[in-house]
Parts: structure tokens; sequence; C-alpha cells
């Protein structure tokens, strides 16, 4: 990014809760949350990674399993059942990728504006994968929130940009 160009602005926990509360049709409390340190290797993660035009990665959506689980559960009307049993399993089944995936390339709105390349969504990935691990520490935005969703586990949820 040449010097003097805005950076990527990225939500506060006020307009993540609106957006997902009105995507997925439920209460939705989010708070800003302390930095996670994603080299846990008790949580499962899944990574949205968002690229430019020319296919670099420019943002990461890296949320925990359980909240990526609520979030595609949420979408689809999916009882709160099939969250615990994708938490227990330690991965997100076909209907809930699907519909995860989903939420995470609507949110690409808040990536994208006037003064920064757009991007948009590549790929949903498993953990945490190497490029958006370097982000971690390259990124020149980074907002960590905990989300809560009324009836389902809720969970994590970090965006990166640059």
């Amino acid at each position: 990014m040449a010097l003097g160009t805005p950076g990527r602005r990225l939500p506060i926990p006020e307009e993540v809760a609106d957006f997902l509360s009105d995507l997925l049709g439920q209460p939705i409390s989010v708070t800003k949350a302390a930095t996670v340190d994603f080299s846990d290797g008790d949580v499962n993660y899944i990574t949205g990674r968002y690229v430019d035009d020319k296919g670099r990665l420019m943002c990461a959506c890296v949320a925990d399993l359980s909240l990526a689980a609520t979030a595609g559960a949420a979408l689809g009307l999916i009882p709160r059942g099939t969250v615990n049993e994708a938490v227990e399993a330690g991965e997100l089944g076909e209907t809930l990728r699907d519909n995860y995936r989903e939420v995470v390339n609507i949110l690409s709105k808040f990536l994208n504006g006037p003064t920064v390349p757009h991007v948009r969504l590549d790929d949903l990935v498993d953990g945490l994968p190497a490029d958006a691990t370097g982000m971690l520490t390259a990124a020149t935005r980074r907002k960590d929130y905990d989300v809560t969703v009324i009836g389902y586990p809720g969970g994590h949820l970090t965006l990166l940009g640059t």
C-alpha cells in the first residue's frame, strides 16, 4: 500500500452484531475480544481467505469451529444439536460448511471500500493456512470479536486486513 493510502477499515462490534443478526435472523451480541493466540492446538479454526484481483491474500476471517458451525446452523435454521455434533467431530459437515461459506462471503462487504483494493472470498480452509498465519504479524488491521448467538454456542471471530 502506498504511503498516505488509507488502510482497510474493519467493522466495530456493533456493526458485526447488526450484520449477523440481520443475516442469521437471530439475536446476536458481539463484543471486542482479547487478541487470540492461534497456536492453541486444542481449538479448530476455519479461515476464509480473501484475495484481490491479482490473487494475492489481502484479508482473512478466522473463526473457531464453534462459531463457524453456529453461523452455518443459524443461517439454515439447523438445530443446536448439529452444532454440538460438529464441534465434537472437530469438523464442519457439508451443509454447515456451505452455509458458513455464504456468511463469510457476504461478510466481505466490510472489507471493501472506495479507498482500498477490492477483495473477494477465494476459499474456506480448515485451520490457519501459512499465508494467513503470516498476516497475523503483517496485517495492518486486526479485530477480534466474541460472538454470542441466542440458542447456539457462539464463539470467536478475527478479521485481518491489509
